[in-house]
């Protein structure tokens, strides 16, 4: 079963948020070709700021050579929090 973190939103049961965390395991159980590791510490230090997160994101995975699941994982987590663009 594939989460949508995008459409969800960061709602879950009871009104509560989402956790960085949280999202992060559904984004890598959504992805499963994504390199943990890279999801997770870009995820955990994105600052709020859209246009730098995507410059960011753009540049590393060029640097480290990441593959659409990576780059799709991360990407689903930053929408999910408002820290990317649509």
């Amino acid at each position: 079963m594939r989460w949508d973190i995008g459409q969800m939103g960061l709602l879950c049961g009871d009104d509560k948020y989402m956790t960085t965390e949280t999202l992060v395991q559904i984004a890598l159980k959504n992805y499963p070709k994504a390199k943990p590791i890279a999801v997770e510490n870009f995820c955990f230090s994105a600052p709020t700021d859209k246009i730098a997160n995507e410059m960011n994101l753009n540049e590393d995975a060029r640097m480290y050579g990441w593959n659409s699941d990576t780059l799709n994982a991360i990407r689903s987590v930053l929408r999910a929090e408002n820290k990317l663009s649509q």
